[in-house]
């Protein structure tokens, strides 16, 4: 064997034993509700949902967990299948659409103009350790306007915290999707009720 195929040899054989060593990476996603429509009681208006704003932690796609106030960390290779600024927007979208809540729903990024615009941030949307103690929290906050006027017709913020009975990965994200579940259902029916409070 000559010494070029020798080292053509050894580099496949390193390159081998790198690529199985690196851990293979897992996607997690949340779950779009699956709403019932309102029938009379949504909102003759179009609405148009703009991109969740958060701070630069969480518009990555890496799952974030924290062991204090002052530290995050993210785990490398558990990953959402998007940032969540892009979860929670679909989400909210989604659920718009399924309730029919509004006459037309569409996204920021498809160009098309509204009666009213929801904006919002993504403050929590995480794994929060405290000691033995694993909990999903989600804080999310969001505001509504005329556009018309400018004016704020509506604003509101929820936020949720469940305890993680299993310490896995998969747990946690459950507990996330169902604090996103109860959060963005108490934000969606305070501003519905406050739109046709405002319309009778």
């Amino acid at each position: 064997m000559n010494n070029r195929l020798a080292t053509w040899f050894v580099t496949l054989a390193l390159l081998g034993s790198v690529g199985c060593g690196i851990p293979k990476t897992h996607y997690y996603m949340v779950e779009s509700p699956h709403g019932h429509p309102m029938g009379s009681g949504g909102v003759s208006k179009a609405i148009v949902v703009e991109r969740f704003r958060a701070n630069q932690v969480l518009l990555e796609d890496r799952i974030l967990y924290r062991e204090n106030e002052n530290e995050v960390n993210y785990y490398e290779y558990q990953r959402w299948t998007s940032p969540p600024v892009d979860l929670v927007t679909n989400y909210f979208v989604h659920h718009l659409k399924d309730t029919a809540a509004f006459a037309n729903v569409s996204q920021a990024s498809e160009g098309l103009r509204g009666d009213y615009t929801l904006r919002g941030r993504v403050r929590h949307f995480e794994e929060v350790d405290q000691g033995k103690q694993v909990s999903a929290e989600v804080a999310l906050e969001a505001e509504l306007v005329d556009n018309k006027t400018g004016m704020h017709v509506w604003r509101g913020e929820e936020e949720c915290s469940r305890p993680v009975t299993t310490r896995t990965v998969g747990a946690v994200v459950q507990g996330i999707q169902q604090c996103l579940d109860e959060t963005a259902t108490k934000l969606l029916a305070s501003m519905q009720q406050q739109i046709q409070g405002k319309m009778e």
